[in-house]
């Protein structure tokens, strides 16, 4: 049994645990966002590592080091894209159908940017269907791109530059109409 939850820790078991929180949630936040790109799901993972991480250990005085808690993270991201993977992405029909004023304006807007992505190039449009439509983490991206993972970061940020400016454009047209 865990007897780091049952018994409450001294003044300093508790400055200590706090120390090590203080000096190490910044190190580990910044690594899972590196690896998910998303704030919230940096925290919940972050926090999650934690959690999990101060579960098996004993005591404040016994505290892992950063490469311990580096792996929990990683592994939790694993899971998490796995999960991903597995299940897909989900979004509720009722959100989806109540974010805009109507059901034909939904469909109207998918229409404009498949029309828009064909507009792209092959490598843009692979990079976005891959990443955003499909949900594949950057490292199955490049995989698959035969790529580095740096290379479809760029690629990615220049696609959706792209889209968004095709976007603009298209905007800028039917307001002249």
């Amino acid at each position: 049994m865990n007897t780091f939850w049952r018994a409450k820790p001294s003044e300093k078991k508790q400055q200590n645990l706090k120390r090590w929180c203080e000096e190490t949630w910044p190190m580990i936040y910044r690594y899972v966002y590196y690896h998910v790109q998303n704030r919230e799901e940096a925290e919940d993972i972050t926090q999650e590592t934690y959690t999990r991480t101060l579960r098996n250990f004993s005591s404040p005085d016994n505290l892992p080091n950063d490469g311990y808690l580096r792996t929990v993270a990683l592994n939790l991201i694993r899971d998490r894209w796995r999960h991903m993977k597995i299940r897909g992405t989900h979004v509720p029909l009722e959100e989806d159908m109540f974010s805009s004023d109507s059901v034909t304006d939904s469909v109207e807007t998918q229409t404009l940017v498949q029309h828009l992505m064909e507009k792209l190039s092959e490598d843009h449009r692979t990079v976005l269907q891959l990443r955003i439509i499909q949900g594949y983490s950057r490292s199955d991206t490049a995989n698959h791109m035969g790529r580095t993972e740096d290379s479809v970061r760029g690629l990615q940020y220049r696609a959706i530059q792209s889209l968004k400016s095709l976007i603009n454009k298209h905007n800028e047209e039917v307001g002249k109409e």
